[in-house]
């Protein structure tokens, strides 16, 4: 205390005793008003110390640079020998660890990267950390610590410790930990709330840590993505190119078939017709045979290069969209079909079916499917071919459906293939190419075909004209 007050206290009392009294007590104030002093700046440097932490918390830096920071600075508030964070191996189950973090006085030896492993912890504390538990040990010796526990703090030349439990989310991710290793240390309660508040923080820079790593890793993968889809794009590309060559090239082999190979197969049928015509009788029995199956086998490869011609226009045509009333189509090819023979035939045609389409592709469809049930009905005395509608989820799906010999679903897969036939052509006439061409259409469309049958079952065939899961 300043000697001048105490000169001019001492001539205010009335004796010695009373200014010794005055003395002390007011020593007593003093020494209370300097420790209320300390306690108040050590709180003043703790806001800043947390201040620095939350501010940091805003800044685009890594976690390493937040907690070697941090640790820096609460070890000079506290006057500690090290800080370190100290992370728990995710797999070991809280038993095996290493610090990843610290600042240390130079007068001890390095704690970060070295494995720890206690064989206790995640049996017996690894919970009660979880849930927030504090420990604060003055000295590591008289603290009935465990001896494996005294052994691993011995390890870092610890003599006293404050732990407080760094938790992502609500699991345990590791320990802050302070280490007197000089002496021991009594730990004040504002040095153990301090400590808890920047465990605190530090949590919350491990969210942004783990958050700001799965960004990262969605980033990546967005960017891996979009590589692949640009790789797509120019196998798409190239692909485009070359099917634009194979379309040139079928053009070709279009013209040509229909140029080229017609010229000789019409001078093999003409040259056959006209031996048969005028030289008939210099030839015998077989040898007539022979040029009658001559004739019958140019016409049919004729019709065959005619079937393959309008399979390739089906793959090849413009498309126009538009309504396009399949009820009235299938009128009408029903009815061109009832004039061609006194069958007796029942023909039901649901009413208002409109779709979105290409008319005359559609109109070859209905052509073929009514056509296929028309002939494979044939051998019925009465017959019935249906064309309706059914939806499904909100997908109309068309059928036309016959009463005929149906055939066998074992060999459904060779249906719409090319020159495909599951019926002998001595039985029913054909070549094998309507179902195909009713396939393209469909899919040029957008659509699926299938069909269902039984062996003189008769078949339905179902088709959409949009995409649709079926």
């Amino acid at each position: 205390m300043n000697p001048k007050i105490l000169a001019s206290l001492q001539g205010l009392c009335r004796d010695e005793a009373a200014f010794e009294e005055l003395k002390q007590v007011l020593a007593s104030e003093f020494d209370h008003l300097k420790q209320e002093i300390e306690r108040a700046n050590f709180q003043v440097e703790q806001q800043k110390t947390l201040f620095h932490v939350i501010t940091r918390l805003r800044e685009p830096i890594d976690l390493e640079t937040i907690f070697q920071s941090t640790a820096t600075e609460v070890r000079k508030l506290l006057q500690a020998d090290r800080v370190g964070m100290f992370r728990f191996d995710p797999d070991s189950g809280w038993d095996d660890g290493e610090f990843v973090s610290e600042d240390v006085d130079p007068a001890f030896t390095s704690a970060i990267a070295r494995k720890v492993h206690d064989h206790c912890f995640g049996e017996q504390f690894a919970i009660h950390y979880q849930y927030g538990r504090v420990q604060a040990v003055a000295d590591i010796y008289n603290h009935g610590l465990s001896d494996c526990h005294i052994e691993i703090l011995s390890q870092f030349q610890v003599k006293a410790n404050l732990v407080v439990p760094l938790l992502l989310g609500s699991n345990l991710w590791g320990l802050l930990c302070i280490h007197q290793c000089r002496n021991s240390r009594e730990w004040h309660s504002t040095e153990i709330e301090f400590v808890r508040q920047i465990a605190e923080h530090l949590g919350v820079a491990l969210q942004h840590a783990e958050l700001m790593a799965e960004l990262r890793a969605e980033i990546q993968e967005r960017q891996q993505a979009e590589e692949r889809v640009h790789n797509l794009n120019q196998g798409l590309r190239q692909a485009i190119i070359e099917l634009k060559a194979v379309n040139r090239e079928l053009e070709a082999f279009s013209y040509s078939v229909s140029h080229d190979l017609r010229a000789p197969l019409r001078s093999i049928d003409g040259f056959s017709l006209a031996l048969i015509e005028d030289c008939i009788d210099q030839l015998d029995p077989t040898g007539q045979d022979y040029l009658r199956r001559i004739r019958l086998a140019t016409q049919r490869m004729g019709q065959l290069i005619d079937d393959l011609l309008t399979l390739s226009r089906v793959t090849r045509s413009d498309m126009n969209f538009e309504p396009v009333d399949l009820s009235k189509l299938a009128s009408r090819v029903c009815t061109n079909l009832q004039h061609q023979s006194d069958r007796q035939v029942e023909f039901v045609i649901q009413n208002g079916l409109v779709a979105q389409g290409d008319t005359n592709l559609l109109q070859v469809l209905l052509e073929n499917l009514l056509n296929n049930a028309w002939k494979f009905t044939s051998k019925h005395p009465q017959a019935r071919i249906e064309f309706g509608c059914i939806l499904q989820e909100g997908i109309p799906i068309y059928f036309v459906r016959d009463d005929g010999v149906g055939f066998d679903m074992t060999y459904s897969d060779k249906l719409f293939g090319p020159f495909q036939r599951l019926h002998g052509t001595q039985e029913f006439p054909g070549n094998g190419i309507g179902l195909a061409t009713v396939q393209r259409i469909v899919h040029r469309h957008g659509g699926r075909i299938w069909a269902e049958a039984a062996m003189e079952q008769g078949a339905t065939f179902y088709f959409t004209l949009e995409e649709a899961e079926i």
